[in-house]
């Protein structure tokens, strides 16, 4: 079975917070193109020119900073009053399969993925599987069942998810499910995510934060406390 192709993740920061994120996690990810976009809010008011001429040295060198910590990766700075456009934009520009929004984390040994039927189902997997391939992580796929709905349906996307993954290369042992009656996902999703040490999640609509996984989502990347990964749909 082919893949996507290689895997390329972008990773916003906000180079105008004095205090940079924790991205140990890009140290522990297996060997993929990374592309730190780092982003300057600008005031809807205020002149993204007129931004870049007063802070843009001290941004760039913030930038420079956190880049040169992860080697290899490609630096992008922009000074924007649309920090979603902007992030879908250059991810569009460079080809990115899927945005990290950091978090803290001291490991990386174990993947929750989410999955909500065949909504970007074959992009998740892929990603999910060169991450896999990447290095030594294991990884539970889930699904959370709509309340009185048959759990039958859900165990068979799992199982079918599992196969897929075992096509890529993914050695069976390493992939594990899990499957939740408890018909609230974003609840779940939350709940089970702290038990991880990453989240990978499928965005469904242009907009990274209006509508991840659906509209019964929005917001879980927000509340979950390990970095999330969401896999892009990019058709």
């Amino acid at each position: 079975m082919e893949r996507s192709g290689e895997l390329t993740i972008l990773v916003p920061v906000d180079v105008s917070a004095n205090e940079p994120p924790s991205l140990g996690i890009l140290d522990r990810i297996g060997p993929i193109e990374v592309v730190i976009l780092g982003y300057f809010p600008v005031p809807d008011q205020a002149e993204p020119a007129l931004i870049r001429e007063e802070y843009g040295p001290e941004a760039a060198d913030r930038l420079e900073t956190i880049a040169d910590a992860h080697h290899g990766s490609t630096a992008v700075l922009v000074f924007t009053h649309d920090r979603e456009a902007t992030i879908d934009r250059i991810a569009d520009q460079h080809g990115c399969n899927a945005v990290l929004i950091a978090g803290e984390t001291s490991a990386l040994d174990r993947i929750l993925v989410p999955l909500r039927g065949d909504v970007n189902l074959d992009r998740i997997l892929s990603v999910v599987a060169d991450l896999l391939l990447a290095g030594e992580e294991t990884a539970t796929l889930f699904h959370s069942v709509a309340e009185g709905a048959d759990p039958s349906g859900g165990e068979l996307l799992l199982v079918g998810a599992v196969d897929r993954l075992v096509e890529y290369g993914v050695d069976r042992d390493r992939i594990d499910r899990r499957l939740s009656e408890g018909g609230d996902p974003r609840t779940d999703i939350v709940e089970f995510g702290g038990e991880y040490d990453l989240v990978v999640l499928g965005e469904t609509e242009p907009s990274l934060r209006e509508r991840i996984i659906g509209d019964v989502l929005s917001g879980i990347v927000d509340d979950v406390e390990v970095p999330a990964l969401i896999v892009r749909d990019v058709e």
